[in-house]
């Protein structure tokens, strides 16, 4: 996949790239030297996808990299460049990484998976507190990771590192770690059972278009015992299942039940603009 429009209609002719002898942070240039480094240091990655061309990305390089404190912070990172129009290798991690404009910085774990991604330009005023943050979260996801190195069936690393790639939009491991996560998860809070279940039946149905095994997954939620305000999200998410299958019935009925019984739920009021855009639609 090339990088797309967003790329190309910010791309500006640029000076030379920024020599590595001016004072700044300590670049890898080899993307699998760099994962090899984090691996044996158990530092996590910060990844800086560029090109040549782009004006931002040589802007960061002659402000953001250099600024005293991000170097400082940048000691607890193995930093890599990866030029999104180099090498084969360069341009296949940046197509990993769902890589469709520049600049963009790339927190990953030393196993590789993503821990927060930036993008456009920070300036030295900003960026500090997104190392900080990448940092914090590495610590968690690195936890997780470790977990799951010695128990593969660890219920609540496996719920922490699908919830987190949720968030990070990586939703092909996230649905795997939390379909994981719920098969031996009695044991775990009720509010992280539902939660597994709600964000994996979204996947499910949404991303994978699997609208009976969606179902199954989020009425499996909704049974957890007690009741938790978890279940009115669950129930949204079976009435727009229910909707996406075609079985406006079903979804009538589920949304009927928020409004009935959740009515201080945040989702209360979409599911009554629901109910109405049905009826009209009758």
């Amino acid at each position: 996949m090339r990088l797309g429009a967003t790329i190309v209609a910010g791309a500006l002719l640029a000076g030379p790239a920024q020599a590595d002898s001016q004072a700044g942070l300590r670049w890898e240039r080899n993307y699998d030297v760099a994962k090899k480094k984090a691996k044996e240091t158990k530092k996590p990655l910060l990844v800086d996808f560029w090109a040549e061309w782009c004006t931002w990305c040589h802007r960061l390089d002659r402000t953001t990299y250099v600024d005293p404190q991000v170097v400082k912070l940048a000691e607890d990172f193995i930093a890599v460049k990866v030029n999104t129009e180099g090498t084969p290798r360069e341009a296949a991690i940046a197509l990993q990484y769902d890589v469709t404009s520049l600049p963009t910085i790339a927190f990953l774990s030393p196993a590789g998976h993503p821990i927060l991604r930036l993008r456009g330009y920070l300036g030295p005023g900003q960026f500090p507190e997104s190392m900080v943050e990448a940092r914090e979260l590495a610590a968690k996801v690195m936890g997780w990771e470790a977990a799951l190195d010695k128990n593969a069936k660890d219920a609540a690393a496996l719920f922490g590192l699908g919830r987190h790639l949720y968030q990070q939009e990586d939703y092909e491991e996230s649905r795997e770690l939390l379909a994981a996560a719920t098969i031996g998860d009695a044991s775990q809070p009720v509010a992280n059972r539902k939660l597994a279940r709600l964000l994996l039946g979204s996947l499910t149905y949404s991303y994978e278009q699997k609208y009976e095994e969606a179902e199954a997954i989020l009425k499996a939620g909704l049974a957890i015992e007690p009741p938790h305000e978890y279940d009115a999200k669950l129930l949204y998410v079976l009435g727009k299942n229910y909707l996406a299958w075609g079985k406006k019935t079903e979804a009538r009925a589920a949304f009927q039940e928020i409004v009935k019984d959740h009515a201080e739920s945040p989702v209360a009021e979409k599911a009554r603009e629901t109910l109405v855009a049905l009826d009209r639609n009758r």
